[in-house]
């Protein structure tokens, strides 16, 4: 019997520090609110490169023609 009472005793102080470990882990997700707000920056970012697109490809053609002196064809942009 005390064999019993002793498994009995160990197995529930194991549950209840599976149980404490557990809260702890779901109270320490705070990572997931970074990778969010990370998905969020990047969706703006390609965004705005979506809205000023033809500003951007007037300006990388003026950049070619300064660098290298001759026109560059922004068609395949």
């Amino acid at each position: 019997m005390k064999m019993l009472d002793s498994l009995c005793i160990g197995a529930m102080v194991r549950m209840t520090a599976m149980k404490d470990k557990a809260k702890d882990f779901v109270k320490s997700q705070d990572g997931v609110s970074n990778v969010v707000a990370t998905i969020i920056i990047l969706l703006l970012v390609v965004m705005l490169i979506a809205v000023f697109w033809e500003n951007l490809q007037e300006w990388i053609s003026g950049m070619m023609d300064q660098i290298f002196g001759t026109t560059f064809d922004d068609s395949g942009l």
